[in-house]
């Protein structure tokens, strides 16, 4: 009876749900690997972006997962934190925009990579150099 019982919680326990995006970050999206685990990571971007203003549309420190609302006009920042090594995360940040209007796409068929020196490039590049700066960064 005992055994039934912790199989079952380990069952619910371990669920394969995730709060993340079924897409995966774009080609041209900016990678590095940042000496603090991946909710610590997903926290601090949060802050950051916060104190800059730029409004977080969703954030999962479980999930290692964050997305802002558009800001500058149509552009939109995501990070995805995954573990490496122990202590450590992989840190992937892209920024998009949408150039057009189409509703018989999909909202991520209409998002391109951000050109370089857009506001969201730039905010990207500024924000992965506050998460070196702050939290450290490995380079193997």
């Amino acid at each position: 009876m005992r055994a039934t019982v912790m199989c079952a919680l380990l069952v619910v326990a371990c669920t394969p749900a995730t709060t993340r995006p079924s897409f995966a970050p774009i080609p041209e999206a900016l990678h590095v690997v940042i000496n603090a685990p991946p909710p610590r990571v997903t926290q601090f971007a949060d802050s950051l972006l916060r104190a800059d203003t730029i409004a977080v549309h969703f954030v999962s420190s479980r999930d290692g997962f964050l997305e802002t609302d558009e800001f500058a006009g149509t552009y939109r920042l995501r990070l995805w934190a995954d573990p490496d090594v122990p202590g450590k995360a992989r840190v992937t940040i892209e920024a998009v925009f949408r150039p057009a209007d189409d509703p018989s796409r999909t909202a991520r068929d209409r998002e391109r990579a951000a050109p370089p020196g857009s506001p969201g490039q730039l905010r990207a590049e500024q924000l992965l150099a506050s998460l070196k700066d702050k939290l450290g960064v490995t380079t193997y």
